[in-house]
């Protein structure tokens, strides 16, 4: 909770040079000043430097990033801190030196009267210390902005601002997508949508004292870009379905912030029910789960509440024969992930594959390897069964949990296909995993991408956004999770799915409007079951690690 009502906010990169002194001629001006510093992963010392300053600074509070997530992704994690905490301002301002903390005062003090103020470089009495193109750029985008957004303010971009918190109740975040620099534009135009009183305070934008600019000039085009998009929005009512995250209670589950937006908005159909949404072939694409994002850790999860309540019988229940209609396709496809993963492999040892199925995995791998010793675990009953009595793949039923205790601690090799998105817990899950393998075992899996250009594309009709989904991970936050699980990534690539196009134009089917997917479902009965090909947008990726940590207890 807020332990004054004022919270000064900094964002840092690469700034040991200067956060120190900034952060000593802050607390010199109040003492009735909080400080909140978001760096995002910094290499030149800033980390340790800040780590000195909250041993001795009990108003500062400072957040570590994996990896640099953008300046605008800090900002909106600042607005919601500061929310979350109930302070009652909030004031933000460059790492730099080129806002003087001496302005702050003047700035709270027009927010007595006003929602938001900034510190503005081109009304009367401002000045700016940019030359070159830098110059013209900055002039330009103010000036465009005022004239098509309709802003009456002089300064948009500057990150040098002061809010009223409770703005944030009715200011949507979530809606907000900008993480870069030009999420300074759209935030300044979100809040004229929201008619907050805004007022500006002459400043003198001076040039940083240390290091270089972070900006990069690419930016120039996505705020070009913003800027048309925001333009074009004036003329239809913009509607967001997106919970403001005022509303949202979760907690993130990897890292534990609040600083959480939504990313998609719950919109259940209820066509497909139970245990046949949760089939591996399932068709259930129209319903789709409230997704949220952390702006720290930057994982995308359901929220806990928005868990089934009872997942673990709904999976325990599963028939799947459609399945076994498309044996080729999973056939060529587990043999293709093999030869992507062979070359890690020891000549021989013992394999345990979790989320197991049919056992087709493991018929190919033993085909293969007939040196190895080969172990299934399933959750479904009814492909449990399956795999036992039809392939003859010894398979035990039930979750890694169940069948722990049951399990060897001699794994060479462990393998989970299209598992990780759908556990309640995977951070214990890769726990558990490490616990039963040899040191420097191999550990395969494949997993959801989203940070990838179809997913981008496709928003909320992207297939794999399903209820029966439940994380959505990046590269760096699947990292996160391995390694603090005890495993160090050694290879990534495509994860490569076959398919055969009758079964491909039935997923595209599930996913059009009825009116369209009718005339493809009659052309679809005429389409033949044994063609196939690859599928492979980049959207799941194949990783292959090795054990790292020492064994831990179960």
């Amino acid at each position: 909770m807020a332990k004054n009502k004022i919270l000064v906010f900094i964002a840092t990169y690469n700034e040991n040079l200067n956060i120190s002194d900034l952060f000593y001629d802050i607390i010199k001006i109040s003492p009735e000043y909080d400080v909140l510093i978001i760096d995002d992963n910094s290499t030149d010392g800033t980390k340790e430097s800040l780590e000195k300053l909250t041993a001795t600074h009990t108003c500062l509070t400072v957040i570590h990033r994996p990896r640099k997530m953008g300046v605008g992704s800090a900002h909106r994690a600042a607005m919601i801190y500061a929310l979350k905490n109930k302070y009652e301002e909030l004031l933000t301002m460059d790492a730099d030196f080129s806002h003087s903390p001496g302005t702050i005062p003047q700035m709270l003090e027009k927010l007595k009267s006003s929602d938001f103020v900034i510190g503005s470089r081109y009304m009367k009495g401002g000045k700016s210390d940019y030359e070159g193109y830098r110059k013209w750029v900055s002039l330009i985008a103010n000036k465009l902005a005022r004239l098509t957004l309709g802003i009456k303010i002089h300064e948009c971009t500057t990150s040098f601002r002061a809010f009223r918190v409770s703005l944030f109740n009715s200011l949507n975040l979530s809606a907000i997508k900008s993480n870069g620099y030009s999420f300074f534009l759209e935030c300044v135009y979100e809040l004229k949508c929201v008619d907050a009183v805004m007022t500006e305070v002459p400043i003198h934008f001076k040039d940083r004292f240390h290091g270089n600019s972070k900006i990069p000039k690419t930016e120039i085009f996505r705020s070009m870009y913003k800027l048309a998009y925001l333009f074009r929005s004036r003329f239809y009512k913009k509607q967001t379905q997106l919970s403001n995250p005022a509303e949202i209670k979760s907690s993130c589950y990897f890292c534990n912030s609040q600083c959480l937006v939504e990313i998609n908005h719950e919109n259940t159909f209820n066509d497909i029910a139970g245990a046949q949404a949760y089939q591996c072939t399932s068709l259930e694409h129209k319903s789709k789960p409230q997704v949220i994002n952390c702006l720290v850790c930057d994982l995308s999860f359901v929220p806990e509440s928005s868990y089934p309540k009872n997942i673990e019988t709904i999976y325990a229940d599963v028939q799947d024969p459609t399945y076994l209609l498309n044996k080729k396709s999973r056939y060529r496809t587990f043999q293709k992930s093999l030869t992507q993963i062979s070359s890690f492999l020891p000549d021989k040892g013992n394999l345990l594959e979790v989320g197991s199925y049919c056992g087709y995995f493991l018929d190919t791998f033993k085909k293969k390897y007939n040196n190895w010793n080969c172990i299934g675990v399933e959750p479904s009953k009814w492909a449990a069964e399956y795999a036992r009595s039809q392939l003859n793949i010894r398979t035990k039923t039930g979750t890694l949990e169940d069948n722990i205790k049951d399990l060897p601690s001699d794994y060479d090799a462990v393998v989970a296909w299209d598992v990780l998105e759908h556990l309640s817990d995977p951070s214990a899950f890769l726990i558990q995993i490490n616990s039963v393998m040899k040191q420097n075992g191999i550990f395969c899996f494949s997993t959801l991408d989203v940070d990838n250009w179809f997913p981008k594309i496709m928003g909320k009709h992207w297939p794999w956004l399903m209820e029966m989904h439940l994380f959505y991970y990046k590269t760096d936050t699947t990292e996160q999770l391995l390694n603090k699980a005890g495993f160090k990534i050694l290879a990534s690539e495509k994860y490569i799915h076959y398919v055969s196009i009758h079964y491909l134009v039935g997923k595209i089917i599930a996913i059009l409007p009825v009116w369209l997917g009718k005339p493809l479902n009659v052309a679809r009965s005429a389409m033949p079951q044994k063609i196939m090909i690859p599928i492979s947008f980049g959207d799941i990726k194949l990783y292959i690690c090795e054990k790292r940590a020492c064994d831990r207890k179960r």
